[in-house]
């Protein structure tokens, strides 16, 4: 599928899912969560470091992409690249970002307990998460029970959309934003 063709699904859905229509009784919204690793990273400043000039831009790409979708709440680790990813989403719509602590090393059940914390504090709302590769498959588990492959290192490109309705089973939605990760 070229490029335009997933900008073109993933607007199409994101579109579908802001629209600000009336919920009947027998069709609550759904919980939508939006997905994505942090932006490129600097080659220096060890476990910590800052965004690249490619993740800043990213993380602009990312009110381009979810600035419509009705975001009421922004996860993201306590690592500076993850919160700069997250920050320009959150000042732009004033939304601030819970800031839940992670190790990288041994994330154990992280991806779990933050799927848990999303569906408790957020049902039928639409929510943010920047995270890392490590979680990211963990999380989409635990909210969907779908199995996405492992990240590589070099891909920050990936956007998946978990859509949970009231009742039924969960829809995932992968497609890709900003600028293409080299592959």
């Amino acid at each position: 599928m070229g490029k335009a063709a997933t900008v073109l699904i993933l607007l199409v859905t994101l579109g579908m899912l802001s629209c600000d229509r009336p919920q009947s009784v027998s069709t609550p919204a759904p919980t939508v969560v939006l997905i994505v690793r942090h932006g490129e990273k600097e080659a220096q400043g060890g476990n910590d470091p800052n965004l690249s000039d490619a993740g800043v831009r990213r993380a602009q790409a990312l009110i381009d992409v979810a600035g419509d979708a009705g975001v009421t709440a922004i996860y993201s680790t306590q690592y500076k690249r993850v919160h700069q990813t997250a920050q320009p989403l959150s000042e732009r719509f004033h939304i601030p970002v819970t800031e839940v602590p992670v190790t990288l090393d041994n994330p154990g059940d992280y991806g779990a307990s933050l799927a848990n914390d999303i569906l408790t504090r957020h049902t039928g709302q639409t929510v943010l998460v920047v995270s890392h590769t490590n979680i990211i498959p963990s999380l989409i588990k635990a909210l969907s029970q779908k199995q996405i492959p492992e990240i590589p290192d070099s891909e920050y490109d990936h956007l998946y959309i978990v859509i949970l309705p009231k009742e039924g089973s969960a829809r995932l939605v992968k497609a890709r934003y900003g600028a293409a990760s080299s592959r």
